[in-house]
């Protein structure tokens, strides 16, 4: 393995993890600051720094009414509505769960790809299964089936929205924009989302709401912004151009673990058994829909090389 390859390694690992440690900090932010202010402060510093870093990559002549469409769903998706709904989600449900569900993320990419039309295989339909069963495992582990009300599972279901908007991003980046740097359409998007969200953050007084921020309240947003947003935006984007989307992904089995701890940690938060029964339903589903022939379906060769 070459230096640059260790390197690449390194950024998909770091991105993961501060990812899945994100929750918590978010969880704890918006006990201080509403969701909105939340998005605004951490897409506006990020959108600075990753336009500096692509300046290089960016062109005007790439710009037209299509290009500014498409950045504007992108934005929407992947910024405003995602980070939005993760962060009310956040005010009813635990981190850990959230760490849990957007693992799902890549059974809702095949999903949605089935809903379009593309057959499915017999392992993905697997992978549904389990992402399906960890998923009501998740949502009803506060009450279990008999106790379950819309209140109880509330922030769950909200989060879900999220991991389809997240999915819906991911689809539509490899459609519109694959032959173009990652790093670049990240920038753009971040900045759009930024442009958009201020009115109403300066509508809804989010700059009075910026005083309400204790000091652990603005280690959260910086943690946020620059780590969660901005760097692990650029590792992620380094790394999948670098070694490829298939291999980056296996990097997101990381997450929820990154957030159990960092829950624990930061919170104090401790998740019951069926949160990681659950869990490792979703990361088996996740396992299979990445899966053409899972491994352990194969056979196995004798040393001598017969069967």
């Amino acid at each position: 393995m070459t230096s640059k390859e260790k390197n690449l390694y390194f950024q998909v690992l770091f991105a993961t993890l501060v990812w899945g440690a994100a929750y918590p900090f978010t969880k704890f932010a918006v006990t201080e600051i509403s969701p909105l202010t939340l998005v605004f402060l951490r897409a506006f510093p990020s959108a600075v720094l990753l336009l500096y870093v692509s300046r290089r990559l960016i062109s005007f002549s790439d710009f037209n009414i299509s290009f500014l469409f498409k950045l504007f769903i992108m934005s929407v998706l992947g910024v405003s509505l995602q980070q939005y709904t993760q962060a009310s989600a956040l005010k009813y449900t635990s981190a850990s769960n959230a760490g849990w569900l957007i693992a799902l993320t890549p059974i809702i990419v095949v999903f949605l790809r089935y809903m379009a039309g593309e057959k499915i295989s017999f392992y993905k339909s697997l992978g549904f299964f389990f992402g399906f069963s960890g998923t009501l495992a998740i949502i009803f582990s506060k009450t279990g089936f008999s106790g379950f009300s819309l209140y109880s599972g509330k922030g769950d279901l909200i989060f879900l929205t999220s991991c389809f908007a997240w999915a819906y991003y991911v689809i539509l980046t490899k459609k519109w924009f694959e032959k173009d740097s990652q790093v670049k359409i990240t920038a753009l998007t971040m900045s759009v989302a930024a442009f958009t969200v201020l009115p109403f953050f300066v509508g809804f007084k989010g700059f009075e709401e910026i005083h309400n921020l204790s000091p652990k309240g603005w280690l959260c947003v910086g943690y946020l912004t620059f780590l969660s947003s901005f760097l692990a935006y650029l590792f992620w984007n380094n790394s999948v151009e670098g070694l490829g989307p298939v291999k980056s992904s296996y990097f997101i089995y990381d997450e929820p673990f990154a957030t159990v701890v960092s829950a624990y940690l930061f919170l104090g938060e401790k998740a019951p058994p069926s949160v990681f029964a659950g869990g490792a339903a979703i990361l088996l589903g996740v396992y299979f829909v990445n899966s053409s022939k899972p491994l352990f379906f194969l056979k196995t060769c004798k040393a001598d090389g017969k069967n």
